[in-house]
């Protein structure tokens, strides 16, 4: 047998191991369970908001949280230098609503990220037993907060974060917003983040991370990974590497959220953090976009027609699953494909091109 043989089949040996990976996501249905009152009270919940310019989404959460049916709440939001209308907004919510708290950040020091620094003052101000973090573009069923609270308790966890459903709107969205799930769903088994070993078997998404207040505080998360641009994975990591419970997963109907409005917006924020998917190695990376998209031809040229055919179906069953477990559209996710792998191409170039440095929210920040 030549090695071009023992190449294809090992093209295919990777392949099925992200298909085993879906596969476990899949059967283990990572969806928070529905929250239950078992009569021995919910504690304070502190939702901790980092807003910058955010006069878009803002209004719409905080409309949310108001109808949420949590019992014992209270909102804290920081204004991180804003040039639009948030403050404005933010003080006429503040005139109808006594849950409602906010401040201006103070000035950005050195050597900081500024969603970090945000979060790290807002602790400094929550009362709370639970802290959650939340971005303002994410929007909240009214037992929502229950039920992450619940989970927490009854799993005893130090850290829950939950990767929103996501929205697609827009065809520019379609084309790259669920790149993020397969990449995730197909590499990680998000049960494995539950173990106290392999830190790189690790993931948080900051959109919703749910930390119990007191082993928070003994941490300061955030200012441990003040300089981190990708702050959720470096704080799972830190608290894996601390032996910490932590836990993740996804969002359903209960907890969604709408990242980008378009595919040019969605592409400019991706290109920030893609890497961090791989282990924070630019490397990995692109060794992953290339093989999706020489996979197919070598077997075909290599008449290695089976394998081809076993390729394709691994394939689709990965594309498949991942559009189930994140409710997209199941034709959507097969015939768009193609679309999205050129999408992660062009992230995958830009994230290289841009080495360090990267803009973001009128900011310049080192990744």
């Amino acid at each position: 047998m030549s090695g071009l043989y023992y190449i294809g089949w090992g093209l295919i040996v990777l392949l099925a191991l992200r298909f085993g990976v879906t596969l476990v996501n899949f059967l283990s249905r990572p969806w928070l369970p529905a929250a239950v009152d078992d009569g021995r009270g919910w504690p304070l919940l502190s939702v901790l908001i980092p807003a910058r310019n955010e006069e878009e989404n803002l209004p719409q959460l905080l409309e949310d949280l108001k109808r949420c049916t949590y019992p014992h709440l209270e909102v804290w939001v920081c204004d991180d230098h804003s040039t639009d209308t948030t403050s404005q907004i933010l003080e006429s919510c503040k005139a109808e609503w006594s849950s409602l708290h906010w401040f201006k950040s103070a000035p950005l020091p050195s050597g900081w990220m500024g969603k970090n620094h945000a979060c790290h003052q807002l602790a400094q101000r929550a009362g709370g037993d639970y802290l959650l973090f939340v971005d303002a573009d994410v929007r909240l069923q009214p037992q929502s907060l229950q039920a992450a609270v619940g989970c927490a308790q009854n799993r005893r966890l130090l850290l829950l974060s939950i990767f929103p459903h996501q929205m697609l709107l827009s065809r520019g969205e379609k084309q790259v917003v669920p790149l993020m799930n397969w990449i995730l769903l197909s590499l990680l088994p998000l049960v494995a983040v539950r173990l106290p070993w392999f830190t790189s078997l690790s993931a948080a998404n900051g959109q919703f991370m749910l930390f119990a207040a007191e082993g928070y505080h003994q941490h300061q998360w955030h200012q441990k990974v003040r300089g981190q641009a990708v702050e959720d994975i470096a704080v799972a990591r830190g608290m894996k590497q601390a032996r910490l419970p932590i836990a993740v997963g996804l969002g359903q109907s209960d907890i969604l959220c709408r990242m980008y409005r378009s595919a040019e917006e969605a592409r400019a924020g991706f290109t920030r953090n893609t890497h961090q998917f791989f282990g924070g190695s630019r490397l990995w990376m692109l060794l992953f976009v290339a093989l999706q998209w020489l996979r197919l031809p070598f077997l075909l040229l290599s008449g290695q027609y089976g394998a081809a055919l076993l390729a394709l179906f691994l394939e689709s069953a990965i594309l498949l699953m991942v559009a189930q477990l994140s409710s997209f559209s199941l034709l959507s996710s097969l015939l768009g494909h193609p679309v999205r792998l050129l999408n992660l191409s062009r992230i995958a170039w830009c994230n290289v091109r841009s080495g360090r440095q990267v803009l973001w929210k009128g900011r310049s920040y080192s990744v």
